[in-house]
This record gives structure tokens, sequence and C-alpha cells, in this order.
């Protein structure tokens, strides 16, 4: 898989400090979890910080071995805000519907009070039921597919790569119908991308074609 390596656009909230910061909050999370639990940071931030932008948001996904999916999730209602939000962003519904388990807030100040990079930034910790690279590997956006491993290390998959090189961000998964309020925000933040949908036919039959004088 590539590895993405990080630069910086002049503003206010550095991609390489706030990579530092989530960094430290991915870890400080899977001490809390079970052995043979997986987390990465993936979608939003490290695609931001490829693009040597700061990140509104850090988005941790994780996976926990069955048996203890409902104990993981009573110990977050303890400690963090657990939200009802509609993930449906991702191509996989609200909580409790496909394959999103729960997710739950908090502040980044909690544990990282002196990194201003991250001072008005929210960490989100998304369990999801299956294996969590499987679910960001699936993501319906291809821009989204990238991730960012305990060790610091970012990567990509191939659609996202290919995107990356191309700016043309690919629609790869029609089962869940398309989101068009993210579509819009992705498309509205990245300006210098096109966007090709799964079904594209190609050129239309010449008796539909506008008549263009040539």
């Amino acid at each position: 898989m590539p590895q993405v390596q990080l630069k910086a656009l002049s503003t206010g909230l550095h991609p390489i400090a706030q990579r530092a910061v989530a960094k430290k909050h991915l870890n400080l999370l899977l001490k809390k979890l079970p052995p043979d639990s997986k987390a990465y940071v993936a979608g939003g931030a490290p695609r931001d910080w490829h693009h040597g932008w700061g990140c509104r948001d850090i988005d941790i996904f994780y996976s926990v071995p069955e048996y203890s999916r409902d104990a993981i999730t009573e110990m977050m209602n303890m400690d963090y805000d657990k939200l009802k939000q509609d993930y449906s962003n991702y191509g996989y519904g609200c909580e409790g519907h496909g394959i999103i388990h729960s997710v739950h807030e908090y502040e980044a100040t909690k544990y990282s009070p002196k990194a201003k990079s991250t001072s008005h930034t929210k960490v989100q910790l998304i369990q999801t039921k299956k294996d969590a690279l499987e679910v960001i590997q699936n993501f319906p956006i291809s821009l989204s597919r990238i991730w960012m491993d305990k060790d610091g290390t970012i990567d990509c998959d191939f659609f996202y790569a290919s995107s990356y090189n191309s700016r043309i961000i690919h629609e790869l998964n029609e089962s869940h119908g398309w989101n068009y309020v993210y579509l819009n925000k992705i498309l509205g933040r990245f300006s210098t991308y096109a966007f090709a949908p799964l079904r594209y036919d190609g050129r239309r039959d010449e008796k539909e074609q506008l008549d263009i004088g040539f």
C-alpha cells in the first residue's frame, strides 16, 4: 500500500503537529481496549493533513472482539459523550444499524490541554462491528480511504492514491445510495477535483447529442 508523506501549507493548524496529537489519542484508546483490538485515525483528518491543511476533527475507527463490544460501549459511556449520529457519510447508516456499534466524542484538550494545534478539535471514537481497517478500506468515496496507525504511519489504498494523483473523486459503492450532502461537502472543499460517479456510461448516442457545429 502507498505510504503518505505530509506537507504543510500556511495554516494556523499545523498538520504534522496535529498528527502527533492524534497519535497520542489513538494510543491512549488502544491502552483501554482488550487484546486483538484495532484502531486507526481515518478519513478526514489524514486526508486533510496530506493536502497540507489542519483537520477539523479526529475520527478514530476501532474494533474489539465481539464478546467485549457492549462492555467497551458501557466503559465509553462513563468517560465520553455518546452520540446518536448518522454515519451514512461512510455508507453505513445510523448507530445501531449496519456496521456502526457506537459513537462517542470528547474535546481533544481532555488529554492534550497544551496542544494549540487541536485546541478546538473534537475526537470521535467510532466502534465498528467489523474489522476497523476493513471498514475504512470500504469507505464509499475514494478520497476517504486513508488512515493512520498507532505508530503514526499514514497509508492509503489504490483508490485514494489514484484519486489524489488524478484529482478525480470516485464514488465506489452505490449500494447505500449516494449521500449528496457529503458529496457537496467534499466537492466544496476540494474544488480542484472532478467527481466521477460509479455508473459512468460514456459518450451519448449520436441521436441524443447536441449540435455544436463541428
